[in-house]
């Protein structure tokens, strides 16, 4: 056993960790890709807020960056994210 298998799936988890992160991933599930302003809509969080949390998301490759030209959005990456937050809602029963 090596705990490298462990390290990759608790920096995933220390990524979901923050309730904002929570919800920009479960919006990402919800859709093919946004721009910022639409997840800083969702979520009611100011635009610097948004970023910074997106810019722990994408190092953790939660989710990734599309720029189109001056167009930049923003999408699910990480193929796991899915079932996680949709069963850690759901043991919470949100």
């Amino acid at each position: 056993m090596t705990l490298a298998r462990y390290d990759a799936a608790s920096s995933l988890f220390r990524a979901l960790a923050a309730p904002i992160r929570l919800a920009i991933v479960e919006l990402l599930a919800q859709h093919d890709h946004l721009h910022v302003h639409q997840i800083v809509e969702a979520v009611g969080a100011t635009q610097t807020l948004v970023s910074q949390h997106l810019r722990v998301l994408r190092q953790a490759q939660v989710v990734q960056r599309v720029q189109t030209g001056r167009d930049t959005t923003y999408r699910l990456s990480h193929p796991a994210a899915r079932p996680i937050i949709a069963a850690a809602l759901a043991a919470r029963g949100s």
